[in-house]
């Protein structure tokens, strides 16, 4: 089966793939997203599938002509290449990190010279979200992938975990390329586990640097025992909850020490993050309105789009999140285990809600149904990550 659905994954690219690269879904989300596309972009290189390839840069490009002069990379471009939505800020990250990923896909140096320019802008816009001496991003509400009912604001750890990223290969390019680097991403790494793994000491340094108006609130975030790191830190405000996906990224990218990984793999393996099938994005679901969740905003959305519990962002399972998810067991060494999830993975892509092979969007987190869009482009990636690492034995992809 997983073989089959590399297979189907590959096809669901090609079906997805038009004159201005990825759209994010074959009906339903008829327009291309920064980071839908970006992660496509990171599936689509590692088939090495000439067409795929050139979807890819098509991808990468419509974006960097709707950059603005300040440097912002629109969220959505429609299909008339006209931008339709902005507001997010991993719509630069995420573009910074695919321009990467194909250039150590390709080695091709005119695609970096002609990049360039625009990645430096598009890096130093999101400098400009960085309001303190934390060398850490500020985001306003919902400014990323969980832009529903969920909101999350202030420092998110996700949006800074992506910040690192960025940072690393944006430094990475402008080696190939002879320039200087830019940043320090040791300097953002320090900052993100101070923040957002809370001790004692860290709080005393987050006070002195100016991070949080006052300590009181943050004191309480700090956990001899802590499982993974906190969701994120507004004014006077943290939410503990675990973002799935942010913290699989911090220990892919080796932001998360060996300590800190062992404890937040622990707690997966606890709560069965992966069960029904890979992965629940957050846990544990939100029950009542919060600070986090406001459910009066669903009653605006369609079903597909609210957040009950278990549902959506709320816990719901997401199969591209799954993907880095499989890939990120394999880089740790738990390769049965990857293969596992890599089989059950397959089956959360099989199942459909017409027919089979609908690569959904995402499905409720307690029963496994099918709930959002279908033939949804990073589900295949996500998909194709982790199956061209586990069954090529590659070394992180992304």
């Amino acid at each position: 089966m997983i073989h089959e659905c590399y297979v189907k994954a590959v096809e669901v690219l090609k079906k997805n793939s038009t004159n201005l690269g990825f759209k994010a879904s074959f009906n339903f989300y008829d327009s291309i997203w920064s980071r839908d596309g970006s992660i496509s972009c990171c599936g689509a290189t590692l088939t090495k599938d000439e067409e795929l390839l050139k979807t890819a840069r098509k991808t990468l490009e419509v974006f960097k002509r709707n950059q603005t002069m300040l440097g912002q990379i629109p969220n959505a471009v429609n299909l008339d290449g006209k931008p339709v939505s902005w507001y997010a800020l991993d719509a630069n990250l995420w573009w910074i990190i695919g321009v990467w990923n194909y250039y150590k896909a390709t080695h091709n140096k005119n695609f970096l010279k002609n990049f360039w320019p625009s990645t430096v802008k598009a890096v130093r816009w999101l400098e400009h979200h960085v309001i303190d001496k934390s060398c850490l991003i500020s985001s306003c509400e919902s400014a990323d992938w969980m832009d529903s009912s969920i909101g999350r604001r202030g420092k998110v750890f996700y949006i800074n975990c992506l910040w690192f990223k960025a940072v690393k290969c944006i430094n990475e390019l402008a080696e190939e390329l002879g320039e200087e680097k830019l940043y320090n991403p040791e300097k953002i790494k320090r900052m993100v586990n101070i923040l957002f793994w809370p001790t004692h000491e860290s709080c005393e340094e987050i006070l002195r640097m100016g991070f949080v108006w006052r300590n009181e609130f943050y004191e309480e975030a700090v956990h001899e025992y802590r499982e993974h790191y906190l969701h994120f830190v507004s004014f006077e405000w943290y939410e503990g909850r675990c973002d799935t996906f942010a913290n699989v990224l911090a220990i892919l990218w080796n932001i998360a020490d060996k300590n800190k990984t062992k404890r937040i793999i622990e707690y997966f393996f606890k709560k069965k993050i992966s069960k029904p099938y890979p992965v629940k994005v957050l846990n544990p679901p939100i029950w009542i309105p919060s600070y986090t969740w406001n459910p009066k905003m669903d009653i605006y959305r369609l079903i597909q789009h609210q957040n009950r519990p278990f549902y959506y962002h709320n816990s719901g399972i997401w199969p591209y999140v799954g993907g880095f998810y499989v890939l990120m067991l394999k880089m740790i060494g738990e390769k049965k285990k990857a293969e596992k999830e890599l089989e059950r993975l397959a089956e959360a892509n099989k199942i459909g809600k017409e027919k089979e092979w609908e690569f959904n969007e995402w499905l409720h987190g307690k029963t496994g149904k099918p709930m959002g869009a279908i033939f949804q482009s990073w589900s295949a990636a996500g998909y194709i990550l982790a199956y061209k690492t586990i069954t090529e034995n590659l070394q992180c992809p992304i």
